[in-house]
């Protein structure tokens, strides 16, 4: 836990340049994209978890994302290590710019009362960008018998390919504590730490450290109501993002000790801590060991942002139960 939460102390001061923007409006459903330390906080033996992004002008063609991952503990003598990987590929700019990742993650928590518990992990993550120009015309292949542009025909711009590779570090802590039946949990990351070089078409530019800033709680309201409210930052220099809102949820009924609930939400996502681009309404399904989620993101204003237009968000989880055996007898002839 040392060596894990020492460099943090020295990584948060250093100065950015650049702004980041949150791409996934489900934040805390691609959990591992936030924070490496949320590896493996789950009561399981293992989960995974998809996601897909259709965003664009009027859901347009613009950009698409999925996000793919699993996360299983292991135990090296009588401490738990929790491991992760997720795999995301964005398609953007009508599917000229895709950049695949794979990211692998490590954590480790420690109790340090018996109702808080503070965990720290790390990240190293491969990340690949390329130009694809394949399906782009340009002015000179119009053809005139069809009256429309033919990507087969010869042109005079350039179509040079490129491509870019780096690797990509970060760390991470997550603190959690229980009041009576509440939780809130509370979690800081960097990435890109190592600020990593990308070139494109003979062009480097050195990438700035992202910090993200996570908050959630998990209130019970009544019997069956309960409260969700939940706030992602991330900011790079002068450069910010904001994702906030709340979800309401009801407890079904429980089976076999798991609940099953229902649960709707709107969050709004902010271009700047205090300028609303969009308002993102979501709506899901906990049953057994399956979560569903569906949002949807409405534009606000006339912001020319691609991340502001409208998006269409579906997640998908599931886990298995844990096996671990938490009380433990010793056979008795007599008892």
């Amino acid at each position: 836990m040392f060596f894990l939460c020492f460099p943090l102390l020295f990584i948060g001061n250093r100065f950015l340049v650049l702004g980041q923007v949150i791409h996934f409006s489900q934040a805390y459903e691609a959990h591992l994209v936030l924070n490496p330390a949320n590896t493996g906080r789950f009561n399981g033996d293992w989960r995974a978890v998809g996601a897909y992004r259709h965003q664009g002008d009027n859901l347009s063609n613009d950009y698409s994302t999925i996000f793919l991952s699993f996360e299983k503990p292991f135990y090296l003598r009588s401490e738990k290590i929790n491991t992760g990987f997720f795999y995301s590929r964005d398609n953007s700019a009508g599917g000229t710019f895709p950049v695949d990742r794979l990211n692998i993650s490590v954590a480790s928590g420690v109790w340090l009362s018996g109702n808080s518990m503070l965990s720290a992990g790390i990240q190293v993550a491969y990340v690949h960008k390329q130009v694809n120009w394949n399906g782009i015309t340009f002015p000179d292949q119009y053809n005139r018998d069809t009256g429309g542009f033919d990507p087969s025909l010869p042109t005079g711009d350039m179509r040079e390919a490129s491509t870019t590779s780096f690797l990509d570090l970060g760390l991470g802590l997550v603190y959690s504590k229980t009041l009576r039946k509440s939780v809130i949990t509370v979690g800081y990351s960097l990435q890109q730490i190592n600020q990593p070089t990308e070139s494109f078409f003979d062009l480097e530019e050195k990438l700035p450290v992202k910090h993200f800033f996570h908050l959630k709680g998990d209130i019970p309201l009544s019997n069956h109501l309960f409260v969700i409210p939940s706030g992602v930052v991330v900011t790079q220099g002068q450069n910010n993002a904001l994702l906030a809102g709340a979800h309401l949820g009801y407890n079904i009924r429980d089976w076999y000790s798991v609940s099953n609930s229902v649960i709707g939400g709107v969050h709004f996502r902010n271009a700047a801590l205090f300028n609303v681009r969009s308002l993102v309404a979501s709506v899901g399904l906990t049953w057994q060991f399956y979560k569903f989620m569906v949002s949807y993101d409405m534009p606000l204003g006339s912001a020319p942002s691609d991340f502001n237009n409208s998006a269409l968000e579906f997640t998908f989880g599931f886990r298995i139960p844990s096996t671990d055996l938490n009380y433990k007898t010793i056979p008795c002839e007599r008892y």
